[in-house]
């Protein structure tokens, strides 16, 4: 099935609330240094990343990028012990901190998507081990501790022009004590490319998807309980990659091919700025507004806990 996600577009030059998802599963992705210059060129300045992978952080320390790293769900039964908790801090995050910007850490990723009942049941003890490891270290008011969930947060999902945020995240969080919790949204995006009978999945329904979403950004539009709050969002997601398993959507969600070249035409002005990806691509151009944006975790900032929101088409 197609995966897509809420996503609203933001001007780049000024704004801080936008982000896209930089996925690595691909034989062909360019070097993580050039990553940087691409992102830099485009005024991204916030990204996540699906582990910790050590080439990424040290890659960019020093640069004004802010990450959010994440725990593979085949670690959370050895974080259930504090010491391990401890260790994977020590080991993962410690050597990098401040010089590379970690901002979170999403622990698992979609695990109630599963039927993993185990696994599910040893979440929330992970987060908190892993909460508590922050604290010991002096990092617990930098870094928060989150994780990915599957939720339906669009009232409609198609045609593409049609998307209208959902507010049940926002009453339930108020029905709960904790009225006024910000909500990010996190990967989000919709594919260039499917199989037959992906319906929709093409070139043209991302761009409409695309750039109307940043139509609704640069208005402020936001949910229909705040219509006037801005969303945090990240892109679903900076490449295309060639790997990843499932369906052909799967592969098709990226905005650059690998070398460099935009997957399809968003309609958005370019300036003569380039970088270059690798010795065979032809250049990329950073968008003249620097409007492009990305996500579909639904952040709710709690207490040490972010929830992250992902939804499946």
């Amino acid at each position: 099935m197609i995966h897509f996600f809420l996503l609203f577009f933001l001007s780049f030059s000024g704004v801080r609330s936008l982000g896209v998802n930089y996925g690595q599963v691909g034989d062909n992705l360019p070097s993580p240094d050039k990553v940087l210059e691409l992102l830099t060129s485009l005024n991204i300045s916030k990204v996540r990343i699906y582990d910790t992978n050590p080439q990424i952080l040290t890659s960019f320390a020093n640069s004004n990028t802010e990450l959010i790293v994440t725990i593979e769900n085949e670690m959370l039964t050895q974080l259930l012990d504090p010491q391990q908790a401890l260790q994977w801090v020590v080991t993962h995050i410690k050597p990098y901190f401040p010089a590379v910007r970690i901002t979170g850490i999403a622990v698992g990723n979609e695990i109630f998507t599963g039927n993993d009942t185990v696994l599910m049941a040893n979440l929330v003890p992970a987060m908190m081990a892993i909460h508590e490891a922050l604290g010991e270290l002096g990092l617990g008011s930098y870094i928060h501790v989150s994780t990915p969930t599957s939720l339906a947060v669009l009232e409609e999902s198609f045609p593409p022009s049609a998307g209208s945020f959902k507010d049940a995240v926002i009453f339930g969080m108020a029905r709960l004590g904790f009225d006024g919790i910000e909500v990010r949204v996190s990967e989000t995006g919709w594919p260039s490319k499917g199989d037959v009978d992906e319906i929709g999945a093409n070139s043209e329904n991302a761009a409409i998807y695309n750039r109307n979403l940043l139509r609704r950004q640069l208005a402020n539009e936001g949910t229909p309980l705040r219509p006037n709050t801005r969303l945090e969002v990240y892109l679903f997601a900076l490449f295309n990659e060639d790997m990843k398993p499932g369906p052909t959507s799967e592969r098709n969600y990226g905005l650059y091919q690998p070398d460099g070249t935009m997957a399809y035409n968003m309609g958005l002005s370019t300036s003569s700025a380039s970088v270059s990806l690798s010795s065979s691509a032809t250049k990329t151009t950073a968008m003249e507004n620097r409007s492009l944006v990305y996500w579909i975790f639904v952040y709710l900032v709690i207490s040490f806990q972010i929830i992250l929101i992902r939804r499946p088409f």
